[in-house]
C-alpha cells in the first residue's frame, strides 16, 4: 500500500506540473517535477519523465546548462529517449557548444529520421559549424600575421603595438586564443615584456590574461611559462596600467582552476577535471607573500589586495577565506591597512586603505557562525595588543591605523576593539599630542569610531572636546578632519528638529568651513574627499540642505568629484545627494501613536520646516539646473551596492515630477537606470526599476529607451509586481508596462518571456480598482502577442475573468476590459468562451444602455464577432433582449453614434444572411 500511495502521490504532483507548465508558470512546474524525482523510487523508469520535464522547464526559464544536464540525466535512464535527446541538442545550441550540439543531433536523427524539426536543427548546426570552420581559417592567418609584423625588424613602435591590440581581440575569441597559444605565443610574446614602450608592455600583459580566461590546462600552462618571479616583477612594476595588467593575469589565472564545470553539460566532450588544488594552494602564498613584499610597488599592493577581494568570497562556502587567515593572510592584511605613509616601511598608494577596509569586510563576511567571527576579531584583537604593547610610538600608530581600516570595514569588529580597556585613551592621547602625524592619525581614527550615527553619542562623548581642540589647528589635513568628526557628532539627532545636537547656528558654520575644503581644487583631492564625508553627515540638517542647495559652486564642485571616479568619495557624495533631495527612508509617525505619545509625555519626533514637500521639490528642481544628473551618471558605475542603492534614491527623487523625466532621460539617466535596476541590493534595485516605470508611463518608450535598452527594462517592471512591494510601485508598473506592450511585438515577446503574464493576470483579481483597472489595460495590449491569444484560447477562466470585468462599476477598467473582448472575439473558440459565462447577456445589457459612446463601439463590436462566429452563437445573442436594444440604437442618428452603428449594421447583416432575421423592407 505504500508503495501504491507513493506511486499515486508521484502521478497526482506530475499532473500538478503538467497544468503548471502549459499555463507558463515554469518555476512551479519544476518545483513539482523536482519533488517527484525526490519521492520517486530508486531505479524508477518514471525518473527518465522528470528529469525530461524539469529540462523542458529549464529550457523555458533559459537554464541552458542545466537543461542539457537533465535531459542527460534522462537519457542516462532511457537511451533512446527522442525527446530528451532533442532538449539537450536544444540547450547545447543555446549553450554555443555546436561541435556537442552536431553529434547529438545526428544520433538525434538515426533515431527518428522522419522529425523535421530534428532536420530544421541538423541543417543550422551544418551551417554554423561550417561558417565557424572558415571563421578558425581566417583567424588562424590573422594571428600568424600578427606575429610575423611583431617579428619585423623594420616595424615601428606603433606597428607592433597595433599588432598586439590586435592579438588581444583575436585572443578574446576561443579559436583565436587556441591558435595564439599552438603557435608558442606565450613564449614568443615574452620578449616583448622588457619593452620600454609601456603600451606594448601592457597589450602583451592583457595577451596573457586573455588566454589564462576560462581555460584551466592553459592558465596552467601561461604561469608555467612566464613564471610566477616574473609575474611577480610586473605585478609590483611602479608603473600603474602594468600593475593592473599584470594583476589581471593572477586574477583570470585562479578564476579558471576554480571553476567548476556547472556550465558543462553532462555527457558533453570535455577534457580531463584537473585536480588543481595544489596549485591553487600555491598561488594563495604567492599573492600572500606579495601582500607585504618591501619591494612591491603601492600599485602592485593594491593589484593584490583587488585579488583577494575578489577570490575569497564564494557564496556556497568552501573554506578559502578560513584558508587565508589560517595562512597569515588575516595578520599580513593588518599590516597592509596599519600602513602610514609617512613612516615609508610599505609602498602604498591613496587607495591602499580603502581597498585593505574592504578586503577585511568581505573576509569577515565569510565567517560564517559565532565562532569564526569570534576567532576573526580575536586575531585583530590580538595584533592590535601586540602593536600596543611594544612602547613603540611608530606601533602604536600603526596600531590605531589598522583600527580605523576595521571601523571602515567589519564595524562589529572595529567597533569591539574600540570598546576594550586602553584603545580610546591612547587614541586621545596621540590626538593631544603636539606630533601632527600623532594627531592626523588619532584623530581620523576617533571620527572613524562613529561612522554608525548610534554610537556618536557614546564613543565621540570622550573626543568631543579633542576635536574641538584640534578643529583650530593650522593643520588642513588635522583640520578637515576634526571637522568631520564634529559633524558626525552634529548629526546624532539625525533628520528630527527637536533633538538637534549643536547649538543654532553651529552647524551651518561647520559646512561654511567645509565648503572651504571642498570648492578650493588647489586643496587637494585628499582634503575635499574628507569635506565630503563631513557634509554627508552635516547635510542631514535643513538649513544646511538649503545652504548647499542654493550655492551653485558647492553643488558642481560634488558633481565634479562624482565625476572624478575616485571611488573613496562615491559614497559620501551620494550620501548629499540622498539628503539633499530627501530621498531617504522617511517613517511617518502615526496619528493616533502621536496622540498617545503626547498623553505619556514621551518624545515625538518633528520635521524641520524645511524638510516639506515644497521644499524638498525645489532642491529637486534646483539640483537638476545644475547638473547632477551627469554626476549621478559617473556614480552608477561604482560596484558598491550600498552607493548604488543611493544613487537609484536620487533617479527617483529626481523624475518624482513629470517635468523633470525629459532632462533626466536627456543627460543620460535611463541608461544609467537600466543599469541600477538590474544590478544591486533589492531595495536599489527596486527603487531605479520605480523611477524607470515613471519614466515609461509619461514620455514614448521608443524615446527614453531607444533600442535593446527597451527589452532590457521588462525584467526590472515585471519585478516590481511582487507582494513585498507597495501599490504604487504595482500600479507604476503596470501602467508601463501597458505602454511598452503597445510598442511592438518583441517587447510583448519579452514581456511573456519573463513570465509577465500571470503576474498582470494576478493583479487583475485585486480588489483596488486602480491596480484591476492597470492590469486589464495591460493584458488588453499584450492580446496582441500570438502567444498571449494562445492563452485564452487554451484557458476558460482567462475569458470569463475578462468578460466579468467588463461588467464592473469603473469606466475605465470596463473600457480596458470590453477593448480586451474586441480583441480575444475575432476567435470563434473565444466567442464561444463568452457565450458560457452565466451573466454576459446582463454585462452585455448594462453597457448598451449606458451613454458611453467609445463603451457602446467595443461592446457592439464584440457582438457582432459572436454573430459572425457561427450560426449558433449568433442565434443565443438575437434570441437574447439584446436584440430590441441593438434595434433602437441603430436609429440613433447622433455623429458619436457612427461607430457603434456601424457594427451595429454588420451585425445585422450577418444575422440576415444567417436566417435569423429578415430585413426591413424600408
Amino acid at each position: 500500500m505504500a508503495t501504491e500511495n507513493g506511486v499515486s502521490e508521484t502521478l497526482h504532483i506530475k499532473q500538478e506540473g503538467n497544468d503548471f507548465f502549459k499555463a507558463g508558470k515554469y518555476d512551479e512546474a519544476l518545483a513539482c517535477y523536482t519533488k517527484a524525482l525526490k519521492i520517486s523510487p530508486a531505479g524508477s523508469k518514471d525518473k527518465a519523465v522528470f528529469y525530461k520535464n524539469r529540462s523542458a522547464c529549464h529550457l523555458k526559464l533559459e537554464n541552458y546548462g542545466k537543461a542539457a544536464q537533465d535531459a542527460s540525466s534522462a537519457l542516462d535512464i532511457e537511451p533512446a529517449d527522442v525527446k530528451a535527446l532533442f532538449r539537450k541538442c536544444q540547450a547545447l545550441e543555446k549553450l554555443d557548444k555546436h561541435t556537442e550540439a552536431y553529434k547529438e543531433a545526428r544520433r538525434l536523427q538515426q533515431l527518428d529520421p522522419k522529425n523535421t524539426a530534428v532536420q530544421s536543427l541538423l541543417q543550422r548546426l551544418t551551417v554554423h559549424i561550417s561558417q565557424v570552420a572558415q571563421q578558425t581559417a581566417k583567424t588562424d592567418n590573422k594571428v600568424s600575421s600578427m606575429f610575423t609584423t611583431l617579428s619585423r625588424s623594420d616595424a615601428d613602435g606603433e606597428t607592433r603595438k597595433q599588432a598586439a591590440n590586435n592579438l588581444i581581440v583575436l585572443a578574446r575569441q576561443p579559436a583565436g586564443a587556441e591558435k595564439i597559444f599552438q603557435e608558442n605565443g606565450v613564449f614568443k610574446l615574452q620578449r616583448y615584456l622588457d619593452d620600454p614602450d609601456e603600451e606594448l608592455v601592457v597589450a602583451v600583459l592583457r595577451v596573457f590574461s586573455c588566454l589564462c580566461t576560462g581555460h584551466q590546462s592553459r592558465a596552467l600552462a601561461v604561469l608555467k611559462e612566464l613564471t610566477l618571479n616574473r609575474l611577480a616583477k610586473y605585478i609590483g612594476s611602479q608603473k600603474e596600467s602594468i600593475c593592473n595588467a599584470a594583476g589581471n593575469i593572477l586574477f583570470c589565472s585562479i578564476s579558471s582552476m576554480l571553476k567548476k564545470d556547472t556550465n558543462e553539460p553532462k555527457g558533453a566532450e570535455e577534457a580531463l577535471v584537473l585536480d588543481l588544488t595544489g596549485e591553487i594552494k600555491e598561488l594563495m602564498m604567492f599573492f600572500l607573500g606579495l601582500l607585504t613584499d618591501k619591494d612591491i610597488s603601492g600599485y602592485g599592493r593594491d593589484a593584490v589586495i583587488d585579488i583577494i577581494i575578489k577570490f575569497l568570497p564564494k557564496k556556497e562556502g568552501t573554506g578559502r577565506a578560513m584558508t587565508f587567515i589560517t595562512n597569515g593572510g588575516l595578520t599580513k592584511l593588518l599590516i597592509v591597512a596599519g600602513q602610514i605613509p609617512e613612516l615609508e616601511k610599505l609602498h602604498t598608494t591613496k587607495h591602499t586603505a580603502m581597498h585593505s577596509s574592504v578586503a577585511l569586510s568581505k573576509i569577515y563576511e565569510e565567517m560564517t557562525g559565532d565562532k569564526k567571527r569570534e576567532y576573526y576579531r580575536d586575531m585583530c584583537e590580538k595584533f592590535i595588543r601586540a602593536r600596543f604593547s611594544g612602547n613603540n610610538l611608530e606601533s602604536s600608530l600603526e596600531a590605531i591605523q589598522a583600527i580605523s581600516a576595521l571601523l571602515q570595514g567589519p564595524y562589529d569588529v572595529g567597533n569591539y576593539i574600540i570598546g576594550q580597556s586602553g584603545v580610546i585613551e591612547v587614541m586621545i592621547a596621540m590626538a593631544t599630542s603636539t606630533d601632527p602625524l600623532h594627531q592626523r592619525v588619532a584623530v581620523e581614527a576617533i571620527v572613524h569610531t562613529a561612522s554608525k550615527k548610534d554610537k556618536c553619542s557614546g564613543i565621540l562623548s570622550k573626543g568631543a572636546d579633542v576635536l574641538k581642540e584640534l578643529y583650530k589647528s593650522a593643520s588642513d589635513d588635522i583640520k578637515v578632519r576634526a571637522l568631520v568628526g564634529l559633524c558626525k557628532l552634529g548629526s546624532y539627532g539625525g533628520a528630527d528638529y527637536s533633538e538637534k545636537v549643536l547649538d543654532e547656528g553651529s552647524a551651518l558654520m561647520l559646512a561654511k568651513q567645509l565648503r572651504k575644503f571642498l570648492v578650493k581644487t588647489e586643496k587637494g583631492l585628499d582634503l575635499r574627499k574628507w569635506a565630503a564625508e563631513g557634509l554627508s553627515y552635516l547635510s542631514i540638517d535643513a538649513d544646511v540642505k538649503e545652504a548647499i542647495t542654493s550655492d551653485q559652486q558647492a553643488v558642481k564642485a560634488l558633481i565634479e568629484l562624482a565625476n572624478s571616479g575616485n571611488p573613496t568619495l562615491l559614497y559620501s557624495v551620494a550620501s548629499i545627494f540622498v539628503n539633499l533631495t530627501n530621498s531617504y527612508d522617511q517613517q511617518k509617525a502615526d496619528p493616533e501613536m502621536v496622540k498617545l505619545a503626547e498623553f505619556a509625555k514621551q518624545h515625538i519626533p518633528e520635521d524641520h520646516p524645511l524638510d516639506s514637500e515644497e521644499y524638498a521639490k525645489g532642491r529637486v528642481d534646483m539640483l537638476l539646473e545644475h547638473g547632477i544628473v551627469t554626476g549621478l551618471v559617473s556614480l552608477s558605475k561604482t560596484e558598491s551596492e550600498s552607493s548604488r542603492e543611493l544613487i537609484s534614491r536620487v533617479f527617483l527623487a529626481s523624475v518624482m515630477d513629470e517635468n523633470n523625466r525629459g532632462l533626466v532621460v536627456q543627460q543620460g539617466g535611463a541608461k544609467s537606470l537600466v543599469a541600477l535596476a538590474n544590478d544591486g541590493n533589492p531595495v536599489g534595485r527596486t527603487m531605479a526599476a520605480q523611477a524607470l516605470a515613471k519614466i515609461a508611463i509619461t514620455m514614448n518608450p521608443e524615446v527614453a529607451f531607444p533600442g535593446q535598452r527597451m527589452l532590457e527594462i521588462v525584467r526590472p517592471l515585471i519585478g516590481l509586481l511582487h507582494v513585498d512591494c507597495t501599490g504604487l510601485q504595482n500600479f507604476e508598473s503596470l501602467m508601463a508596462l501597458t505602454n511598452l506592450a503597445s510598442i511592438s511585438e518583441s517587447v510583448r515577446n519579452r514581456i511573456v518571456k519573463e513570465r509577465g503574464i500571470p503576474s498582470i493576470e494576478n493583479y487583475m483579481f485585486e480588489d483596488h480598482d486602480m491596480l484591476r483597472r492597470a492590469a486589464t489595460e495591460c493584458m488588453c495590449n499584450m492580446i496582441q502577442s500570438d502567444q498571449v491569444f494562445e492563452l485564452f484560447l487554451k484557458d476558460n477562466d482567462k475569458v470569463k475573468l475578462v468578460t466579468v470585468l467588463a461588467g464592473e462599476e469603473e469606466e475605465k477598467l470596463k473600457m480596458a476590459a470590453t477593448g480586451a473582448l474586441a480583441m480575444l472575439s475575432t476567435n470563434e473558440i473565444v466567442c464561444n468562451k463568452i457565450l458560457n459565462v452565466a451573466s454576459w447577456i446582463d454585462i452585455f445589457q448594462e453597457i448598451l444602455v449606458s451613454s458611453i459612446p467609445q463603451l457602446l463601439h467595443r461592446v457592439c463590436h464584440v457582438l457582432a464577432n459572436i454573430v459572425e462566429s457561427s450560426k449558433l452563437n449568433a442565434s443565443k445573442v438575437i434570441e437574447t433582449k439584446l436584440l430590441e436594444i441593438l434595434m433602437a440604437l441603430s436609429k440613433d442618428e447622433n455623429p458619436v453614434m457612427n461607430p457603434a452603428r456601424k457594427e451595429i449594421d454588420r451585425l445585422f447583416k450577418k444575422a440576415v444572411e444567417l436566417e435569423l432575421i429578415r430585413p426591413n423592407e424600408s
